[in-house]
């Protein structure tokens, strides 16, 4: 569910100043489906964590576009983002996956599952390219690209 697509925009004719979520579309979709909640949960949290643990990364990655004036703008947006309080007050959340309990060499299948998530991002993949509207196959490719990027920024050992 791409939730963002459904807020109302700010309109001086409908007398709006901010965003506003449409909380009827939010409950046609996730009313009675505690499943895509639980799941809507737990991509924020993977890529919540993916994002605080690469956050030093980010904060002193230099963002060069050519454009004069770009990369700084670029890294004053990238600071407030990783310095929000929002971010700060996630922590709790942070517990609801834990990716060091994943792929254990100590667990006997760990390169199985391992294989299987590669698989499986890779059949989720070849689903997308058969999609015959270009609009939807790029979002959901993003979507999967920043998925697979968190996971693995999740999942390599924290020296790299």
């Amino acid at each position: 569910t791409h939730i963002a697509r459904y807020y109302h925009a700010p309109s001086k004719r409908k007398n709006r100043t901010a965003w506003e979520p449409n909380l009827d579309y939010f409950s046609r979709q996730f009313v009675g489906h505690p499943d895509r909640l639980k799941n809507l949960h737990f991509a924020f949290v993977v890529l919540l964590r993916a994002v605080a643990r690469a956050s030093h990364h980010l904060s002193t990655y230099s963002y060069s576009s050519g454009e004069a004036g770009e990369e700084e703008r670029v890294s004053v947006l990238v600071k407030r983002l990783l310095d929000t309080p929002v971010l700060r007050s996630c922590g709790p959340l942070f517990e609801a996956f834990d990716e060091t309990l994943l792929f254990r060499e100590q667990q006997a299948p760990w390169w199985s599952l391992k294989k299987q998530f590669k698989g499986v991002f890779h059949n989720v993949s070849r689903v997308i390219d058969c999609v015959s509207c270009q609009k939807c196959k790029l979002h959901a490719k993003v979507t999967m690209l920043g998925f697979g990027s968190a996971l693995k920024m999740l999942l390599l050992p924290l020296e790299l």
